[in-house]
């Protein structure tokens, strides 16, 4: 077992600022500790990605997996392929319905927003991260 920051995730997502990534290839679980200072466990890299902010899909994308996203925010518009997937809501008022129903294998999303408890509640694994910096978003990007 190995504990990582949230950074982490990003990498082994090619994902996060607040993250960094372990070897996507290391065997037994993986623990991400979010931009809230909680840990999450993940047993596989997750395939299932929904994201609740544009710079986090953006990250995703640039850190070519785009492929695992199945939902985004109303305001991400990039890259193109992002257009074609279906929009949950802001960060503020996702769609948690539609979230649940995708079947996320982890919700990237603001730390800022009060859906996590709610999203955490049903069963979904969320992971909160703020980039809020331009060092910050070069973070994800590493």
């Amino acid at each position: 077992m190995r504990g990582l920051p949230a950074c982490g995730l990003l990498a082994v997502l090619g994902l996060l600022p607040h993250a960094y990534v372990p070897n996507a290839h290391a065997a037994g679980p993986v623990h991400i500790v979010d931009g809230r200072g909680r840990t999450v466990q993940f047993e596989r890299s997750p395939q299932r990605i929904v994201s609740l902010l544009p710079s986090l899909t953006e990250s995703v994308c640039e850190l070519q997996q785009c492929h695992r996203l199945v939902g985004v925010d109303r305001y991400s518009n990039w890259p193109e392929a992002v257009g074609r997937l279906p929009r949950l809501g802001g960060g503020l008022d996702p769609n948690i319905e539609a979230i649940v129903a995708l079947r996320p294998d982890v919700v990237l999303l603001s730390t800022s927003t009060r859906a996590s408890d709610r999203l955490e509640a049903l069963g979904v694994k969320v992971v909160a991260l703020e980039p809020k910096t331009h060092a910050d978003v070069q973070r994800v990007l590493a």
